[in-house]
């Protein structure tokens, strides 16, 4: 299996950002969503982007399919949940629960877990067979944390990776030495 990319969502906070490159995370996110406990304004999100080093790749979440049309210009990617018609180039599609049918060539699919959930490890087992038998380029996100996400990457065989709450001391507030683990776990199971 190739490398696996590893992304950390709900950026709040330019000290995190710099710690997630430092870790090795190939990307970080930040959620445009008002009511998410780490939602940040769309400028906020702007001004953390430009500030990632150039190696890490910069992705807005959106948690409907009505981005901000500016999003493609800031970011290098954008995640939108609930996109329907046209995929736009360097969009991720995220989704809970079931994959949706048919996706262009290419578009990675981002396999979530209900928001705020609390998985049991049957459940997660069962979300990361599911991952491996999708054909997408698959982003492996819901409850993932430094503890499992080196047997979800064995299981599932993604893409990528994604973590936000799995590597926090409280919502949008980034524990160093977590993202360094869970990179390095992510990274050793691939």
């Amino acid at each position: 299996m190739a490398d696996v990319l590893v992304k950390i969502c709900g950026m709040t906070r330019a000290e995190d950002v710099e710690a997630a490159a430092a870790a090795g995370a190939g990307a970080v996110g930040f959620i445009v969503v008002p009511d998410s406990p780490r939602g940040i304004s769309f400028e906020a999100a702007k001004r953390l982007a430009a500030a990632a080093p150039e190696e890490v790749r910069t992705v807005a979440v959106y948690a409907d399919a009505h981005p901000d049309p500016e999003a493609w210009e800031h970011f290098d990617l954008v995640q939108v949940y609930g996109m329907t018609g046209p995929v736009p180039e360097r969009t991720i599609v995220g989704t809970r629960g079931t994959p949706p049918g048919l996706l262009p060539d290419g578009v990675p699919l981002l396999l979530d877990l209900a928001r705020d959930s609390t998985p049991d490890e049957a459940a997660l087992q069962m979300h990361w067979r599911d991952a491996a038998s999708v054909r997408a380029p698959v982003i492996l996100a819901g409850s993932l944390t430094p503890g499992n996400v080196a047997e979800a990457v064995r299981t599932a065989r993604p893409w990528a990776v994604d973590t936000a709450r799995g590597v926090e001391t409280a919502p949008g507030i980034k524990d160093h030495e977590l993202m360094r683990a869970f990179v390095r776990n992510a990274k050793e199971a691939a």
